[in-house]
């Protein structure tokens, strides 16, 4: 069990040099083992026995199951179904205001005055019920991004991000901030594509995102970083799906794309043009007329 592509996808495992194993999470807090970033069978065994309430106050074990969700719902499919259902009144309020039914893939084009975006930039949408076109802007975005010294100038910047020196973290925020800081503030163009989804599937997503609030990775500009992130998450949503395992180097936005296309999970997309964008039409089609 230990070593079931699930369980490793939910710990967020690699293979490593020194170790076996190596979780790419850097929180102290996601792990109930003292070992568990480095030992997926000592932290699975400490999930099972804090999901049994072994040394454990009825409060204490409940805690652990609403910190830990989707861990808690797929091995009690697994092995263990005599557990009740989840029942953590914090993470259904949480759900209850995303309003979830779909996932939108979210590619804002290159922006060439910052090295992390030269690239272009990934986040999801989460896609309200009853959602029209002129509601998705009150959609809730997903963003993972790294967190820099603002006084770092811009070759520190560069560096720090080469090398992992800066803390990553996943965000949740109102999507009309997103496109007003990309559609109008840089003027990069964003192409939205919704993801072939049940709302099972979604479910599944957000119950390893609740995991993430507090969880800290290592950023890097070249592989673990936006885009190789939204993988790894995305690949919660099902038990055989591996979006991750081909990138060791690098990984890019347009990457995201092309992965969860061969995936066959991407749908026809949206473009959203950019105010620049706009304007330079406006400007040629004035210059025509």
């Amino acid at each position: 069990m230990s070593e079931h592509n699930y369980w490793l996808q939910l710990g967020h495992y690699r293979e490593a040099i020194l170790t076996d194993w190596k979780s790419e999470i850097d929180s102290e807090a996601f792990f109930l083992d003292e070992r568990g970033k480095v030992d997926p069978y000592a932290e699975l065994q400490a999930t099972v026995n804090a999901f049994n309430g072994i040394g454990l106050t009825i409060q204490a074990r409940e805690q652990i199951i609403c910190r830990f969700p989707a861990r808690y719902k797929w091995l009690k499919n697994k092995i263990e179904n005599n557990w009740l259902d989840i029942n953590c009144p914090e993470f259904e309020k949480w759900q209850s205001v995303i309003n979830p039914k779909g996932i939108t893939l979210v590619f804002p084009t290159a922006f060439m005055n910052n090295p992390s975006s030269m690239f272009g930039h990934t986040l999801l949408r989460i896609d309200t019920k009853n959602q029209t076109r002129n509601k998705e802007l009150v959609a809730f975005a997903v963003n993972f991004a790294a967190q820099p010294d603002v006084q770092d100038n811009a070759t520190t910047y560069a560096f720090k991000g080469l090398v992992g020196q800066y803390p990553g973290y996943f965000s949740l925020m109102p999507y009309y901030k997103k496109v007003r800081e990309y559609n109008d503030l840089e003027s990069r163009d964003i192409w939205e594509y919704k993801l072939n989804l049940t709302s099972e599937e979604v479910y599944l997503v957000l119950l390893h995102l609740w995991e993430l609030q507090n969880a800290r990775f290592d950023y890097y500009f070249i592989d673990e970083n936006c885009s190789y992130q939204l993988l790894a998450l995305l690949q919660l949503a099902r038990e055989n799906l591996d979006l991750t395992s081909a990138f060791n180097l690098h990984v890019i936005p347009s990457d995201t794309v092309a992965t969860l296309r061969d995936n066959e999970l991407l749908q026809e997309p949206n473009y959203r043009p950019a105010f620049g964008t706009k304007l330079f039409h406006y400007s040629r089609a004035n210059d025509r007329s």
